[in-house]
This record gives C-alpha cells, sequence and structure tokens, in this order.
C-alpha cells in the first residue's frame, strides 16, 4: 500500500512536469502562426502601397497630359478666334474696301451732279437726297459688319468669315448699282426736259 502512494506521487509529479513542454510547444505554434499573419498582412500592405504609388504615378501623368491637351486646345481656340492672313488680305476683303470706295465716290459726284442739273423738280431733288443718305448709312452700317466680322474674337472659321463677307459684298453692289441708276434716271430726265424746252423754243422762233 505505501509502494503503491509513493508510485502515485511520483506518477503525479511525472504527469505535471510533463504539461510544461506542451504549454510551450502551443504557445510557440500560436506564435509562428500570429508571425506569419503578420508577414502576410505586411506583403500585403507592401502590395497596397505599390498600387497606391503606380495609381498616384498615373494620375500624374494623366493630369500633366490634360495640362499639356488644354494648353493646345486653348491655342487652337485662340487661332480659330482669330482672321488668318489668308482672311485679312483676300479678294473678298479687298472687294468691300473697294466697293466702299465707289459708293462714296459716286455719292460725292452725284451731291455735285444735282446742283448742275437745272430741269429737275425741288421734290426730285429732295427724294433722291434722301436716296443718297439713306444708301450711304446701309454702306456704312455694311461695312461695319465686315469689320467686324474680321476683327471679332468669336469662334469662327475662315470659311464663314470670307462666306460673310461675300454676302456684305453682294449688298455692297446693290447700293452701288442702285446709286448709279439713280444718277442716270435723274441725268436722262434732266436731259430730256432740257431738250423739249430746247424743241419748244425752236418751234415758238
Amino acid at each position: 500500500m505505501k509502494i503503491n502512494l509513493v508510485f502515485l506521487f511520483c506518477l503525479k509529479t511525472f504527469l505535471m512536469n510533463a504539461q510544461i513542454p506542451v504549454t510551450d510547444v502551443a504557445t510557440n505554434t500560436s506564435v509562428a502562426i500570429a508571425n506569419k499573419q503578420l508577414t502576410n498582412v505586411n506583403l500585403q500592405l507592401k502590395m497596397v502601397n505599390n498600387n497606391l504609388l503606380t495609381l498616384i504615378r498615373l494620375m500624374e501623368e494623366n493630369n500633366n497630359e490634360t495640362s499639356e491637351s488644354k494648353e493646345i486646345l486653348k491655342e487652337e481656340l485662340d487661332a480659330k478666334k482669330t482672321s488668318p492672313d489668308f482672311v485679312l488680305e483676300s479678294t473678298d476683303v479687298r472687294m468691300t474696301l473697294n466697293l466702299k470706295d465707289k459708293i462714296l465716290e459716286i455719292y460725292r459726284a452725284s451731291q455735285k451732279n444735282i446742283r448742275d442739273l437745272e430741269y429737275l423738280e425741288q421734290n426730285e431733288i429732295q427724294e433722291f437726297t434722301a436716296y443718297t443718305a439713306r444708301t450711304i448709312v446701309e454702306a456704312k452700317s455694311l461695312f461695319q459688319q465686315c469689320n467686324q466680322i474680321i476683327k471679332t474674337k468669336s469662334l469662327i472659321l475662315p470659311e464663314e468669315r470670307l462666306k460673310k463677307v461675300n454676302s456684305i459684298n453682294s449688298e455692297l453692289e446693290k447700293l452701288l448699282a442702285g446709286l448709279i441708276d439713280y444718277n442716270d434716271r435723274l441725268s436722262q430726265i434732266n436731259n430730256f426736259r432740257k431738250a423739249r424746252l430746247s424743241l419748244i423754243n425752236i418751234n415758238r422762233n
């Protein structure tokens, strides 16, 4: 009986001592798992960090390209907002200036000639004077429109500018033709009355 008690005591002591390594192994295993998990987390963080750096670099490159594109687009828009030399020196623009000079020339000549047409009636002279005044006002307005089309900073293609100038020239040509025709008609009326009066005077004699 005494031997059994000693045996049991030794066995209990042995078992208690045996628990210590088992506990150490479990702890070491947990630490190893934790370390592995931390390593994996660190790797994932590095990957995320690398991805973020790549994203930032791409965003910076895109921003630079966008800025360059905006600058190029601005330059193109500014260029389209001004008339190129081939518009300013075009036949259409020269024709506008030429028509303006001709209208003014006919107007000045008509103001002088109307005083020399002695067989016209007073109301005919007044109507002609009013007509020539309206013609000059319209011509001036058309010329200002042409000038604005050429110099405006609006976004207008060169071809469109020339098209509008050409349209204005058509209107100026009509004004010039009307002014010349009116002058000719009055001259004919004056000459007809002068000839008729001369004929009457001859018959009287």
